[in-house]
């Protein structure tokens, strides 16, 4: 059987009060955005203004204007 070795996390969260930590700086980047309220990705469609911290959440509501929706695989 083979094993996965656990990413280590190495990257902290710097935010008072907060102790999480990440294995990607990415994913600490990520993460900073709960503290700071940045919300940069506007979705494009006219008369909306939704804001998001993430390029793929703000994709996935500018589809709900349109009824698309994307089912996921259901976990066993």
């Amino acid at each position: 059987m083979r094993q996965i070795a656990k990413a280590v996390a190495v990257y902290r969260c710097d935010y008072p009060g907060c102790d999480r930590r990440f294995a990607a700086s990415g994913h600490l980047a990520r993460h900073r955005r709960v503290h700071t309220g940045e919300r940069r990705f506007v979705c494009p469609y006219e008369g909306c203004g939704g804001r998001f911290s993430r390029k793929d959440n703000m994709m996935q509501h500018y589809r709900t204007h349109f009824g698309i929706r994307v089912r996921r695989p259901k976990k066993a």
